[in-house]
């Protein structure tokens, strides 16, 4: 992840999303059962009785799966969306048009894909309460988790558009080189082009759960920003919508409290550490 957001993969077709958006204009019968009783009365949403999200590809955050979706953020988002008594539709997004489709198309309802909480974002889109931190994650055979042990490993590669690629630059100079993503960069870590790569954390941990690389969280430098406040990951919603930013949030705030965020996180292998604090959540940009 990083304050960009650049996709993990390649973009999402314009045709796919067309499709998809194309078949969300049908209503399906809705699953929800008749009497079932709503955390918040009185949600709006585009589309009457569906929450609709935008899914750019991004594990351990979001996959499209045909007309469902799977990954950390999508199973909050159909527990948020049972609770509240809402269908749940699903449209490919790409980190390019993941805004638009809020603000422009009117067309998603929330995005996800493990969004950065920034003010310029703030700008454009609401955001719910956050769920987790983010951070960089160093991918090598050693384990490396410092950015001393960057500095003599060898060459290291990154992924394009990270808050992280102007500090990391200043201290490996020639050593460092962008990547377009996170796959290119798992191909040279294979054939040993390059000695570590630089992703967001949960993001490599995913990516790289079929090799014997090791990804480790870097440990703080102060050279390194992102080493020292860690970015916070949130749903960005329509900003018109304050009543179902509210609610979602409401319902994520309940999740921190009862451990329900704490064991998505360990199902995805990830550490309870990720979590925002309840206090450091009060103070999110909303």
């Amino acid at each position: 992840m990083n304050t960009a957001l650049r996709p993990l993969a390649a973009l999402v077709a314009v045709g796919i999303v067309a499709a998809a958006l194309a078949g969300c204009s049908s209503s399906p019968a809705s699953t929800v059962a008749s009497d079932c009783k709503p955390a918040d009365a009185g949600l709006t949403t585009f589309t009457k009785g569906t929450l609709t999200v935008g899914v750019p590809e991004n594990m351990p955050y979001t996959k499209n799966e045909g007309s469902d979706a799977s990954g950390i953020e999508i199973d909050l988002l159909k527990k948020m969306a049972k609770a509240e008594c809402l269908d749940i539709a699903f449209v490919p997004i790409t980190y390019a048009n993941g805004i638009p489709m809020i603000t422009e198309q009117k067309k998603t309802d929330v995005i996800s894909g493990g969004w950065y909480v920034t003010a310029d974002r703030a700008k454009q889109v609401g955001f719910t309460s956050p769920t987790m931190y983010d951070t960089m994650g160093i991918v090598s055979a050693s384990g490396a988790s410092t950015v001393k042990e960057l500095e003599s490993i060898g060459q290291v590669g990154s992924g394009a558009g990270f808050s992280w690629e102007k500090d990391m630059s200043a201290i490996l100079g020639s050593k460092f080189t962008n990547y377009p993503g996170t796959i290119e960069m798992k191909q040279d870590m294979q054939s040993g082009r390059i000695k570590a790569a630089l992703d967001g954390y949960a993001v490599a941990v995913a990516a790289y759960a079929d090799t014997d690389f090791k990804v480790e969280p870097v440990k703080s430098d102060p050279r390194v920003a992102i080493t020292t406040e860690k970015p916070q990951i949130a749903f960005p919603v329509d900003p018109d919508n304050t009543k179902l930013s509210d609610a979602l949030s409401k319902l994520i705030d309940g999740y921190r409290e009862d451990g329900t965020l704490t064991k998505l996180l360990a199902d995805y292998d990830l550490p309870a550490e990720l979590l925002v604090p309840a206090d450091v959540a009060a103070k999110s940009i909303r």
